[in-house]
């Protein structure tokens, strides 16, 4: 099955340009299906919620606008570039207004869209205000935070608490944990739950493209700048900005970075004025900053503007009591949505293997493991040797690494992590982006990890 997070759909009544742009993202990695008919795109952005829609701005059948519209009314955090051959800025302010990522001038190089694409992958829609905003807000309130760990439960207490204060937030896990979750919940109960609420993967965009995205730029300012734009600091003004994964960011970004905090203005790339904002900043990370900051790699005067308070989430392997729960709340959402209304009854040594799982990709990858069951496995009983034939006999290998690898826990588990990559992306035939899916992680979880554990030759 496609995975929705990296699916794009390409919309456009030029069959000749479907097909081109549709073969430059394959090859970039990227599953893509094209529509000639928006009409068409609208059913199957409703049936399978693709990551971002590329979509054209003009077209007899309904234009662009329109089909953003109606999938808000259905789908309201789809992410959608604009295609346009009209260099209409007021068409495209309306474009952004609604909520489109992005949008690009025809005609225009392959490379512009795939860098566009994966800006786009890489951010969270900034929603618009229109009345389908109160679905996504309900959807983070804390009454539907599930968790019976005991620490869990002392995080959603703390987070309920700073949610009504605008001090900044530096929430750290590994990937996979639900950082952008708790930061959704953060500014969906805070006072500036009608304002916008926007993300961006640092680790997932090439340094010069991060920061022209976070600062904006004027017109010249660099090739290919042919209108100023705004920056996402800007865009977020009087709302929330989360920066996942900003320890990836460089030190030269990192100063940039430490100034916005410091003075809350942020200048153009090739401008000289500072334009003042508001926003409320929630960073996160998977690395070991203190450890950065000793290895010269982190600003230690940044750490300290970023961590006022610190939210540490703990991994799936250490919330075992949870994982029965995620699982049937998964199995429940996913055979909802997909019209499936098979039962299915988890074996207790079916949960006990579940329990012994590392799970390097945590609960996004058991979200992911339950969507194949809902999908995949009939009616019935479901024991151990069916979960071992679904994500292996990992219990073994936490075994062996236990017995063979370092007293250290973090270590034992990184030792594991490495070796299940490897395995996975080898099994893929170095194919990144079946190599994530089986480990149940995003493509840029996954590069993220392999640049981390020195993997990404080949």
């Amino acid at each position: 099955m496609k995975n929705p997070k990296e699916l794009i759909f390409i919309v456009d009544d030029e069959k000749n340009l479907l097909q081109s742009l549709s073969e430059a993202l394959s090859e970039s990695g990227f599953l893509v299906e094209t529509f000639s008919s928006p009409r068409e795109a609208l059913r199957e952005i409703k049936r399978q919620s693709p990551r971002v829609v590329v979509t054209d701005i003009r077209m007899p059948e309904m234009g662009g606008l329109q089909l953003i519209e109606e999938t808000e009314k259905l789908v309201p955090e789809t992410n959608f570039i604009i295609m346009t051959a009209h260099a209409s800025l007021d068409t495209a302010i309306q474009a952004i207004r609604l909520g489109a990522i992005d949008y690009l001038i025809k005609p225009f190089r392959v490379q512009e869209l795939i860098a566009v694409v994966r800006k786009a992958c890489s951010q969270t829609r900034l929603l618009p205000q229109t009345g389908s905003k109160s679905i996504i807000k309900d959807k983070y309130q804390f009454r539907n935070l599930i968790s019976e760990d005991v620490k869990m439960k002392e995080i959603y207490a703390l987070i309920s608490k700073i949610a009504k204060t605008d001090s900044t937030v530096l929430i750290m896990g590994e990937s996979g944990t639900g950082k952008e979750m708790v930061a959704r919940a953060i500014h969906f109960n805070s006072k500036r739950s009608g304002k916008p609420f926007v993300s961006v993967n640092c680790a997932a965009l090439p340094e010069n493209l991060l920061e022209s995205e976070l600062f904006g730029y004027e017109k010249g300012a660099f090739t290919g700048a042919v209108a100023a734009k705004q920056g996402l600091f800007e865009v977020a003004n009087a709302g929330t900005f989360f920066m996942d994964e900003v320890g990836e960011i460089q030190q030269s970004l990192q100063a940039k970075l430490l100034r916005v905090l410091q003075e809350r203005v942020v200048k153009h790339i090739g401008g000289i004025q500072d334009n003042p904002i508001d926003i409320r900043l929630i960073t996160a990370t998977s690395r070991n900053l203190p450890k950065d900051i000793q290895d010269g790699k982190f600003r230690e005067d940044l750490y300290y503007r970023l961590n006022v308070v610190p939210v540490l989430l703990p991994p799936l392997r250490e919330r075992q009591v949870d994982i029965p729960i995620f699982l049937n709340y998964f199995i429940s959402l996913y055979s909802e949505k997909h019209g499936i209304e098979n039962k299915f009854l988890i074996e207790k040594d079916a949960i006990d293997f579940l329990k012994s799982y590392q799970w390097p990709g945590n609960i996004r990858q058991l979200e992911n493991l339950s969507e194949r069951i809902v999908t995949t496995a009939e009616d019935g009983r479901l024991g151990v040797s069916y979960f071992k034939t679904l994500i292996g006999d990992s219990a073994k290998s936490a075994e062996r690494t236990e017995n063979q690898g370092s007293d250290n826990l973090t270590e034992a588990v990184e030792g594991l992590e490495k070796k299940m990559i490897t395995e996975a992306v080898a099994k893929a035939g170095g194919n990144k982006f079946k190599a994530a899916r089986e480990l149940g992680l995003t493509r840029q979880s996954l590069q993220y990890k392999l640049k981390k554990y020195g993997l990404e030759a080949g």
